[in-house]
């Protein structure tokens, strides 16, 4: 039986609030760098304004980056919930894989973020999974779920995937491409099964998609070497 890491995921109130404090620091710190006169800090102010909104703009989007369910859980607390219903699905299906998979749970990649990463000898799949529900359909090789398009979301998948095999280029001189993988929730029947090489299942279908890789892409030592790299680089803090 397998094991995922960092699932359940941790609550990420607590790091947007880290966060929020340490930009609430910087701006202060900034600001009283920056404000040498006290008898004329409404002009200075007003001069700065333009530059300290774009620090503080930069700062909140790398926050969301890295914490994106953290911000889910204040701003949408029902959309929050129910991504945590569909990543259990998932995550019920992957725990069936046996022990040579390796699995991590909402991890930030380079400011990308992973909903499920699977690393084993027989491959590495990168998971994630539609944000909203009703028919797929392919317009001009882009991929739309009830008429709203899915391009950012399969594009992201494959820029994942072409990172990770830089990673394992550089670090473990192997050449292995990992295979995206686009979770359906809330459907029993899909139109489509793949798309520009992302294959497309619902949670059910998890299981038989990864389980049916037989074929050794990775020697077993560096699988578990990458995993515990991923891990520990890039995995949630405790």
């Amino acid at each position: 039986m397998a094991y995922i890491e960092g699932y359940p995921a941790q609550d990420g109130t607590k790091s947007v609030v880290r966060h929020l404090a340490f930009m609430a620091i910087v701006m202060i710190a900034i600001i009283g760098f920056m404000f040498d006169t006290p008898e004329k800090w409404i002009e200075q102010l007003s001069s700065s304004a333009v530059p300290l909104i774009i620090i503080l703009a930069i700062m909140l989007y790398v926050s969301f980056k890295v914490n994106p369910k953290g911000w889910s859980r204040i701003i949408n607390k029902q959309v929050y919930l129910k991504n945590l219903q569909q990543d259990s699905q998932i995550a019920e299906m992957l725990l069936k894989l046996d022990d040579t998979h390796f699995i991590l749970h909402n991890i930030t990649f380079e400011l990308f973020q992973i909903n499920f990463l699977v690393i084993s000898p027989s491959g590495i799949f990168v998971i994630d999974k539609s944000k909203g529900s009703g028919p797929l359909e392919v317009r001009d090789n882009i991929l739309f779920q009830n008429g709203r398009t899915m391009e950012t979301l399969t594009g992201n998948l494959w820029r994942l995937c072409h990172l990770i095999n830089i990673v394992l280029k550089k670090g473990y001189q192997v050449d292995v491409m990992p295979h995206p993988v686009l979770v359906i929730p809330e459907t029993e029947h899909l139109e489509l099964n793949t798309h520009e090489g992302i294959s497309i299942v619902t949670p059910s279908g998890l299981t038989q998609l990864i389980g049916e890789m037989k074929k050794e892409v990775l020697r077993p030592e560096i699988a578990q070497g990458f995993a515990f790299y991923v891990k520990e680089r890039y995995g949630p803090k405790k």
